[in-house]
């Protein structure tokens, strides 16, 4: 057979038909191209992208793969097989049938017309032939990275964890080592090469998990149905969806990718609002009490306005046992009680919870043994935890009578004690063990345990996820936790910050993204919190305060003041890069890594003479690094113990310029350090998600000889140095506030001050001349043009709203919300007959209430006119700023300033 070339988005008719769509994101709304797929002689399928210049080739040669059992079904097998088209709504298909192993297949290579960038599925559908054979999954493609969104320079991967509690990360596939193995993006994947990006992303409900696993020599999208079971009668199918940005990275290509087909729900999403309020868990942890709830109840009643401030979770430390969740000693009263007094303030209650875990304590496991997961060993013990009663196993899903008993749970929680949202955590483990009940998959059966929580809780009840399969959750979920746990330090902010970014295209399209809470107590220094309280304003998900707030400073409310209401926007991060090159365990110096390579020694206890340069470790046993010291044999020890490692360095020492900036590249150490160069100690750190990078004094280094690296770790079970990986999360985000209204965060994540320059174009925003306001300093800034350049304190970050110069006066920021343009100021007009700007203030809370403008050469503030008396400051640059005192009863305030010429009053 000749080869063959399929133009999907057109199917047979001439190219003269074909109707370019329209870009978003950082196409610049330019006309973007086609997708076309081809199939050659062996039925092996390529996606190609046909735009302005030459075709790029986004996957090439990729061989379709059933397994039925045991044995690979390519299309190039199928027997009495035909090859046709057909128009299914949103596109143009080609389809290829036959059958073989006792099976029907059915691929579909749809290009699909969309409304933002070009988009493509393909869809693999299976029916019985003449009995029902076992199916273990469907293999898309199996490609080498080279073969993949053609061009020049690396080709980094957006990984997407299994489970939304772990991190993401950013991986360049020509950087991994030769023999690191795999890694796999479950559910979702975002490539990205020389400013194209390509999404693949796959269905929730299909039988399989799908995961692209990623390595230097191949990239493989399967879909894995396991446990392995039966065609089902009516037949199963899994989809793979693509999308393409001719001009982004991957991380915009997801996001137009997980757009809803449907306008409705679009909007839907678009309006949905998030929730905002306070929960226990930060400040307490599980040892939570009912006086404590009282106290910040009564706080958050007398402090936050109740129209954008509405939820009071209670988190974990209450409970019997998982499993029985009734409330513990340190909740006298119970549940209804305590869902009455949030209620009766004005506030909607809400409680966590982990559905599927169940503890010896809590005494399912011994009344429905039949009710657990298990593997060849017996029941699975997913954690030992005394706080939850002792030994967790987790229900089967899939079980018609845990499935009843996870439904009488939750509608236990929102029809008898009261509760208006469920935050259901640990849902991953409903896929542990090897089997389910029925012969369901893992991910059938999570979806069978879900759903009955949902049906539960009624439509009406907000259901947050936590720790969950990403792909599995869609349609049934209100929220997603995204991310790690926060914690207050400025470490414990990078992680969830970081899977605020790269997770963004989730949200308000799929869910809303919960990005943890919102802590600000002052072991965050001030520029700390800002930073975080700035990424949850300008990403606009849960907003969920956990800090003891009657023992937080003044400044530190009025801090969280401005992150309420929840804007509803979808902030992004730009330039997610292709990731860093990881250099630790490394001597960095004059811009150049020294790694220290191969096994290191290693021995528990303590002995201060251990930091020498001239002590002998050669006894000590060998471990690696990164690893914590559980996986080395000492699965058990918590206390003191020490790494060596011996190290040559080069004869090149640094040039005079570069002396003072010699650096340790260490990684992240649990939980504590001290760590020594020849003896010398170079610093301390007792954070375990820090990353360790410490500067060297130049003459503790012995360039040309023999150094020693010393490090003392003090920790518990997991202890160790058990990542190498620095993991910063992005440096610049965006959020369109109101239309051409931006609000710009620059975080700078380092130890060490910086200065960053981006061009605006970077964010999406195009012009010629833009005003600008800083946000916390609340004071106007420098006029900018085309980039925006800023100096950045170490571990800080620059929160600045930008809009579009104009030849009149305008509003360009306020004292009310962090996301300028979003909550408080409507109707903003300009009466060039009277010379007077317009607006109306809505949303305003108790606090005073300020606005800046930018006003034009010429031009002097005249008389204000308010619903409420305001006072008009002229500042030196020309700016006017409007005052309101504190005290405001939350009525919209419309307000107008006129103007007069400057030349008029020096007339006068």
């Amino acid at each position: 057979m000749d080869r063959r070339t399929f133009v999907l988005l057109a199917g047979a008719a001439s190219t003269a038909q074909l109707r370019p769509v329209r870009a978003v994101g950082r196409s610049g709304g330019r006309a973007v191209g086609r997708l076309r797929f081809e199939l050659d002689d062996h039925r092996r399928w390529s996606l190609w992208y046909y735009g302005d210049g030459s075709p790029v080739p986004l996957i090439r040669g990729a061989e379709l793969v059933t397994w039925v059992g045991d044995r690979p079904l390519t299309l190039a097998e199928l027997e009495d097989s035909t090859v046709g088209s057909r128009r299914p709504p949103g596109g143009d298909a080609v389809v290829v049938r036959g059958r073989a192993a006792g099976i029907w297949v059915e691929a579909e290579f749809l290009a699909a017309a969309s409304a933002s960038l070009p988009q493509a599925a393909v869809t693999v559908s299976l029916f019985p032939d003449r009995y029902l054979p076992s199916v273990r999954g469907v293999r898309f493609f199996q490609v080498a990275p080279a073969e993949t969104l053609g061009g020049d320079g690396p080709l980094a991967a957006l990984v997407n964890p299994r489970h939304s509690s772990e991190p993401c990360r950013l991986v360049t596939l020509e950087r991994e080592a030769p023999d690191a193995g795999a890694v796999a993006s479950h559910g979702a994947l975002g490539l990205s090469r020389a400013d194209r990006g390509l999404a693949i992303a796959f269905d929730s409900g299909e039988p399989g998990e799908a995961r692209v696993a990623l390595s230097r020599d191949a990239l493989e999208a399967v879909s894995d149905w396991l446990p392995t079971r039966p065609l089902r009668p009516e037949g199963d199918a899994s989809r793979m969806r693509l999308c393409f940005a001719p001009a982004g990275d991957g991380l915009d290509a997801l996001r137009a990718l997980f757009v809803p087909s449907s306008p409705v729900d679009q909007e839907r999403l678009a309006q949905a609002v998030a929730p905002a309020g306070w929960c226990s868990r930060s400040a307490f942890g599980d040892s939570i009490d009912e006086a404590a709830i009282i106290a910040n109840l009564e706080f958050c009643a007398a402090t936050f306005d109740r129209r954008f401030f509405r939820d009071i979770e209670l988190d974990d430390g209450y409970q019997r046992a998982a499993g029985d969740w009734a409330p513990n000693d340190r909740f006298p009263h119970g549940h209804a009680w305590l869902s009455d007094q949030i209620h009766a303030k004005g506030f909607k209650a809400g409680l966590w919870l982990a559905p599927f875990a169940v503890a010896e304590g809590s005494g399912v496991p011994a009344a429905h043994p039949d009710w657990l997961l298990r593997d060849a060993s017996g029941p699975v013990v997913c954690d030992t935890r005394a706080s939850w009663g002792g030994t967790l196993y987790a229900l089967d899903g899939a079980h018609p009578k845990a499935q009843q008993w996870l439904y009488d749970l939750a509608r236990r929680v929102v029809r008898e004690w009261g509760y208006d949202y469920l935050r259901a955590d640990r849902l991953g483990w409903a896929t542990v063990g090897t089997g389910h009940y029925g012969g369901l998959t893992h991910a059938e059966a999570y979806r069978a345990g879900l759903g009955a929580i949902r049906d539960g809780l009624g439509t009406e009840a907000f259901l947050v996820a936590g720790g969950a399969p990403l792909q599995h959750s869609v349609g049934l979920v209100n929220g997603m936790r995204i991310g790690p746990d926060v914690e207050a330090t400025w470490a414990g902010i990078e992680p969830p910050a970081r899977a605020t970014g790269l997770r963004s295209f989730y949200h308000r399209s799929t869910w809303l993204n919960d990005p943890d809470c919102l802590v600000v107590r002052p072991s965050l220094p001030r520029a700390a919190a800002e930073a975080w309280a700035s990424l949850v304003a300008i990403t606009g998900g849960l907003t969920i305060l956990s800090d003891d707030l009657p023992k937080l400073p003044s400044d530190r409310i009025a801090l969280l003041a401005r992150t309420l209401p929840v804007a509803p926007v979808a902030g992004r991060p730009v330039e997610i890069g292709l990731g860093e090159a990881d250099v630790a365990p490394a001597l960095v110096a004059g811009g150049a890594a020294h790694p220290i390579e191969g096994l290191w020694r290693f021995r528990t206890g303590d002995d201060p003479g251990y930091s020498g340069r001239e002590f002998d470790e050669e006894p000590w046993e060998t471990i690696r690094v990164p690893g914590r010291w559980a996986e080395a044999g000492h699965p058990d020890y918590a206390g003191v113990a020490w790494y060596r490692k011996r190290f040559q360095l080069s004869d090149r020492a640094p040039g005079p310029a570069d002396g003072r900036s010699v650096f340790l590249e260490l990684g992240r150490v649990a939980d504590a350090d001290e760590t020594f160069v020849n003896g010398v100690k170079v610093g301390e750190t007792a954070e375990p998600q820090a990353y360790r990078r410490y500067r060297v004094p130049p003459e503790a280094v012995n360039w040309g000889g023999d150094n020693v690296l010393a490090v003392r770790v003090s920790g518990g079970a997991n202890g160790g140095i058990w990542s190498v990986r620095r993991d910063r999360p992005p440096r610049a985000w965006v959020v369109e506030g109101a239309p051409r209204w931006w609000t710009v965060v620059l975080v700078n994540w380092e130890d060490e001050p910086r200065n960053v320059s981006l061009p605006l174009a970077a964010f999406g925003i195009t012009g010629s001349a833009f005003d600008a306001y800083d946000v916390w300093r609340d004071e106007p800034g420098a006029s900018l043009k085309d980039a925006l350049a800023v100096s950045l304190e170490a571990r800080s970050a620059r929160t600045l709203a930008i809009r579009p110069g104009a030849a009149r006066p305008q509003v360009i920021g306020t004292t009310r919300h962090i996301v300028q343009g979003a909550v408080d100021v409507t109707d903003d007009a300009w009466d060039a007959a009277t010379r007077t700007l317009r607006a109306t203030s809505t949303g305003l809370d108790a606090r005073a209430y300020a606005i800046t403008i930018a006003v034009p050469k010429g031009l002097r503030p005249a008389a204000c006119k308010a619903d409420t008396p305001c006072t008009v400051r002229r500042l030196v640059s020309g700016h006017v700023v409007l005052q309101w005192p504190a005290g405001s009863d939350g009525r919209d305030v419309k307000w107008e300033l006129s103007f007069r010429s400057a030349s008029s009053r020096s007339r006068r």
